[in-house]
This record gives C-alpha cells, structure tokens and sequence, in this order.
C-alpha cells in the first residue's frame, strides 16, 4: 500500500538514529559504518527531496556534514562533531611553505588526537582572492594512511568550517609565533608543553594563527614517516611525467632560485645573491651530475643568458618551455590562472624529484628543501631494504630563521663554496631559538 512520504522519512530518521546509539553505546570506533560513495554523493538531494515532501522545502539549508579524506581503505566515514575533535590553522606565503605547515600541521594533529582540517592554498597578497583546496594539489589518501592520521581539507569557500558552524562546533583560537615573533628569538613550541596544554582541551576545535613552521619543530622521524608518506596529486604526477617525456631516461636536475631573492628580499640578501653559475657547477660537481647530461632547470630566471656558463661546460639545458606542453596545460587549466606559477613550480619539483641523474638545488629555498627531503627519503628507503643492519639517515633539510641555516643547508654553502677559504657562513649558529 501507499506510504505517505511524511512517515517514510520518520522511518528514515528512526533507523538512522538506531544506528548511531548503537555505535555510540559501543564506544568502539571500529563500529563506525563507511558511507557509500552513491549515498553520499546524493545526501543533499535526499536532503531536498525529504523538506519537498514534508511540504518544508524553503527550510532547506545544502549543509553537509564532511567525510574525512579516505585512506587506503577507501572507506568513507563522516565526521562526528559530537565525539570528534578537531585541529587547524592559518596557512599564509608561498605554496612551499604551506608545505611545510600541512606537515606540521598533521604532527600536531595527531599529537592530540584530532581531526586535522587542512585550509586551503591561498595568498591574498601575492595571488589574489583565488584559493584551491589542498587535497587538489597533495595525495590526501596517502597522508590519511599515515597512522593515527584524520584528516579533512577544507574547500574553497569554507564549507567544511561552515557546516561544522552550524552544528555548533566553535574554535578555540591559539596565537601561533608568526615570523615577527621568529625575529625576536622566541623558542618553538615543545611537543611536551603542547600536548600538556592542549591534550586534555574540550574545545571541539583548536585553530593556531600563522605560521606553524615557525611554531613548530618537526623531529626527524616524524619528518621522515610524513616525507615516507608523501605524494603530489596524482593527477599532478601524471602530468609532470608526461610532460618530462623529452628530457630522455637519464636527465639530472636543477634548481635555481632567484628572482625576488636576489632583488627584493633583505633577508637573504648575503645568501642568495652569492649563488652564481660557479656555485651551482660545483654542486653539479660535488653531486656527481654526469658531464654532457641533459639537465632539467626548475628556475624564476627569466634570462637565459645567466645560464651560459653551464652550457659552456656541456649541461644540455632543458627549461619548462622545453617540456611537452600539452600534459602541462591540460593540468593548469583545471586551476586559476593566478595560482598557474605555483602549480608550475609543483609540476616542475616532480620534475626534479625524479630526476635519474641527480639533483642539486638553492638551499635554502624550500622549493628546493622539499625535492631534497623526498629524494633522500626515497633513498634511504631504498638504501635500507636492501641492508642488514638498515641503512643510515640521511640529512634532511629544515625551515629555520632567516639569519640561521640547517645543516643541510650548510653542507651545499660549504660543497658549493658559497664563501671564500676562511671566511664564516652568512648566517649564525643553529640556537634553539632557530
């Protein structure tokens, strides 16, 4: 017989709420039922249908309750604001050092047991409104396979903030050690102090202000289990590779950061501006890039004619310009024109990053940081699979203060001969306010 839409929704939401006291008179997460993809794909459209058939429908609101980013299990399971807390932040400057606060981000995260909400790219200053969702541009799912990992990224116009608002999950705002602090040589956080303060917190959402690569310090081995774990989109990957089909199966790779750097930024103004042709011939020296290679150039250098050295002494120079076109435009058109350098510069690190010959970039540019980091975890992955006693850990390069440098940055200075015979380091001892 006929139903009446009125009681098949009461129904519905009976069976629904059965369901969720079970789980929650279980107290076990393993009890938490992954939704399917269908069912949540369609969530708002039941939703309408539902207010339509109450005769209600101008009380529809199209807010839905997020799912967490999928891991290996490719399971999907919605966030449960009334047990689950969360963790986020303020991301701001370059995508390289958002990078780097999205690995903090999720140590953190995890120290405390929450559910990290990844903000998402943008840089009003130097880009504009545009903004794009960070599991656009990372592999979220390998992230999410990270143990005690949760995550979800938020979109481009706050909805996942948004729907968690209107559920009444409130944030907990924390000032994080913004650059301005960095200069005045405030130690970062201790991991100790953090999960002290905030461990124990009921606050269902905690939010620290910019910049977590100043706030917080990322041990190696967590370093290493992140960078392990970590892959660019693999749509983004797929596109670097396709593109990279010139250079042949033996190219090394380059990267050479000026630009701003050189001209503008005074804060690495004894750095940067010392790093000339020469320097970047005795690293390719040092790295043992073999002569006459072809090698891919990841550069904001527009004038060729600064490489002219290079090729003088064999270096078959290969520029963005020079790689397949197609794959890349196919890829930077699904973003905003105003994040294309970016997303360009992420193309050209999976570029650099599988370079079969070696690499060698401008430390510390974390452009060039991020293809050191991954190559050496893959290195060493490789490195230790393979030996008895496992293999020994490689230098990692960290994000410090301008007028500091990490030790793999300082070997580069030294291998690249950045200073004279006897002359000190631009750049002080690595303090602990570093």
């Amino acid at each position: 017989e006929f139903i009446p839409m009125q009681v098949l929704n009461a129904l519905r939401r009976l069976v629904s709420l059965c369901c969720l006291a079970a789980c929650v008179a279980a107290s076990d997460e393993t009890c938490e039922a992954p939704m399917t993809l269908s069912s949540f794909a369609h969530a708002l459209n039941e939703k309408f249908i539902a207010k339509v058939g109450e005769g209600r429908a101008r009380e529809f609101r199209p807010e839905l309750l997020p799912a967490r980013v999928a891991d290996s299990s490719l399971e999907l399971h919605l966030v449960e604001p009334s047990s689950e807390r969360f963790f986020t932040y303020v991301s701001d400057n370059g995508w390289n050092n958002q990078l780097l606060n999205l690995l903090c981000g999720l140590d953190m995260a995890r120290s405390l047991n929450r559910t990290l909400i990844v903000p998402p790219f943008s840089w009003p200053r130097r880009r504009g409104p545009a903004k794009v969702s960070v599991c656009r541009l990372v592999d979220a799912a390998r992230l999410a396979a990270v143990r005690g990992v949760r995550l979800v990224c938020e979109d481009e116009h706050g909805g996942v903030l948004g729907s968690l608002g209107a559920l009444g999950v409130a944030a907990e705002h924390i000032s994080g050690e913004g650059q301005p602090h960095r200069k005045r040589k405030v130690h970062r956080w201790s991991r100790e102090g953090w999960v002290g303060r905030w461990g124990a917190s009921s606050a269902p959402l905690l939010a620290v202000s910019c910049c977590l690569f100043w706030t917080w310090r990322l041990p190696d081995e967590v370093a290493f289990e992140l960078y392990s774990h970590f892959e660019y989109h693999p749509a983004l990957v797929r596109a670097a590779r396709a593109a990279a089909a010139p250079l042949g199966d033996e190219y090394a790779a380059m990267h050479v950061r000026r630009g701003d750097k050189v001209s503008v930024d005074v804060a690495y103004r004894d750095s940067f501006p010392r790093m000339g042709p020469d320097y970047f011939l005795r690293l390719a020296a040092r790295e043992g890039l073999p002569a006459g290679a072809t090698v891919f150039v990841a550069t904001d250098e527009l004038d060729r004619a600064w490489f002219a050295p290079l090729r003088e002494q064999g270096f078959g120079l290969r520029f963005a310009d020079d790689l397949d076109r197609a794959p890349l435009l196919e890829a930077l058109s699904s973003f905003p024109q105003a994040v294309w350098a970016d997303v360009l510069a992420i193309l050209e690190q999976v570029v650099c990053a599988g370079a079969p010959s070696g690499f060698v970039g401008s430390l510390p540019s974390t452009l060039s940081g991020h293809v050191v980091n991954v190559r050496a975890v893959a290195r060493h992955a490789a490195a230790a699979s393979g030996a008895a006693g496992g293999a020994p850990r490689p230098l990692l390069f960290t994000k410090l203060h301008e007028s500091c440098c990490d030790a793999r940055t300082e070997q580069d200075w030294v291998r690249g001969g950045l200073v004279g015979d006897g002359e000190p380091l631009p750049c002080v001892a690595r303090e602990p306010w570093c």
